[in-house]
């Protein structure tokens, strides 16, 4: 939908006036266009949109923000291991978890585990009650049901890392309040921190990753999401199909913004 990222300074302004002049009045243009199969105007319409974002603010204050994501996630990722987050330090169960992980991809596959029956039979690993919720995402449950099943599975496992980063991410994407992660929690964590590990699963660095995604999603806090793209494709480039939607997302917030903000466009 969109060219590859250009370097930052490539969008800021050497003629302020001008060029923020110019581009106004090619975004509006575009918007006024308003045709989504014209595959080049969308792409024109995203690059003038992110010059008439990225010029609103300050390069210190965009590289600022950049830079507290990347202090963020500190971590890297290493899929051969299961950690005690997903384990409960139960190295046996390390089998099993895989063919979750594994299954993952497939919903079929994923019903055949029956993981209900699972969840009982180990019910020392709180992972298997999150992959039951999780499998009720991919079902579409209603929120309410979701909510309720992720309150039920704390009350039981309280201090669950994965469980409490899901129920982040349900609660903001469903704008009910949260409010474990923050502003602050951002600034004054990393992610090494939040798992006692400098090394972690693919799939906590994708919960952790989705729980800030919906925070800042919820809070309208484009400047930090586009923070958060920017340390995703910067740090963990093997996961690029992973953040394609995200990043999307962060795009049309973007023109979302120029359209909103009487002072940038």
């Amino acid at each position: 939908m969109y060219e590859e990222e250009l370097p930052i300074e490539e969008y800021i302004y050497n003629e302020a006036l001008k060029e923020r002049h110019e581009d106004t009045q090619r975004f509006k243009e575009l918007i006024a266009l308003n045709d989504a199969s014209n595959e080049d105007a969308a792409t024109e319409l995203l690059y003038v949109s992110k010059r008439l974002f990225y010029n609103f603010y300050d390069l210190d204050v965009i590289m600022a923000a950049r830079n507290t994501m990347l202090h963020f996630f500190d971590v890297d990722t290493d899929d051969d291991v299961i950690s005690s987050t997903m384990n409960s330090g139960i190295s046996e169960h390390n089998d099993l978890i895989e063919d979750i992980l594994n299954a993952l991809d497939d919903i079929d596959d994923l019903k055949k585990l029956n993981l209900k029956k699972l969840a009982n039979r180990y019910p020392e690993l709180p992972f298997l009650s999150l992959m039951k919720i999780v499998l009720m995402e991919i079902e579409e449950a209603p929120t309410k049901k979701i909510i309720n099943q992720l309150e039920d599975a704390l009350s039981i496992y309280p201090d669950d890392l994965l469980l409490k980063l899901e129920q982040e991410s349900i609660l903001n994407r469903n704008s009910k309040k949260a409010g474990w992660i923050s502003d602050d929690f951002i600034k004054h964590k990393t992610a090494s921190q939040i798992f006692k590990n400098k090394v972690i699963h693919s799939f906590e660095l994708m919960t952790l990753h989705t729980a800030i995604f919906e925070y800042l999603v919820s809070k309208n806090d484009i400047l930090m999401l586009d923070a958060l793209i920017f340390a995703s494709q910067t740090l963990y480039p093997e996961w690029e199909d992973a953040w394609s939607d995200k990043e999307v997302y962060s795009e049309i917030l973007k023109v979302e913004f120029c359209k909103l903000n009487d002072a940038a466009v």
